[in-house]
């Protein structure tokens, strides 16, 4: 499936545009983001932190977010999970199906 940002910022997955209430009620368990942004903040994040195990934890995370070359991946809100179609093809449709089943609602 092929996940988008427009210009104004809104997710579309397979060009249809999905109401960004889906997220901002966390109606799933995972957000669009863009993979370079995400390993720009982990840069900074690794960077201000003082906790050895969070420092580790973003470097495995960095690791893996550098390793795949997709554009827009799911991050988890509720963990450090991240889910690339490159990485996991059959969970990252999954995902997709389910935003655009609640899109529908």
């Amino acid at each position: 499936m092929k996940i988008e940002i427009n210009e104004k910022g809104q997710t579309l997955i397979n060009d249809v545009l999905i109401d960004e209430e889906i997220f901002n009620q966390e109606k799933v368990d995972y957000k669009v983001v863009e993979r370079q942004q995400q390993i720009d903040d982990l840069c900074m994040w690794i960077s201000e932190s003082k906790s050895y195990n969070d420092k580790y934890a973003m470097k495995e995370d960095l690791k893996f977010l550098m390793g795949i070359n997709d554009t827009f991946i799911f991050s988890s809100i509720s963990t450090n999970d991240f889910i690339a179609e490159s990485d996991d093809e059959e969970e990252f449709n999954k995902i997709c199906k389910e935003i655009l089943e609640l899109n529908k609602k």
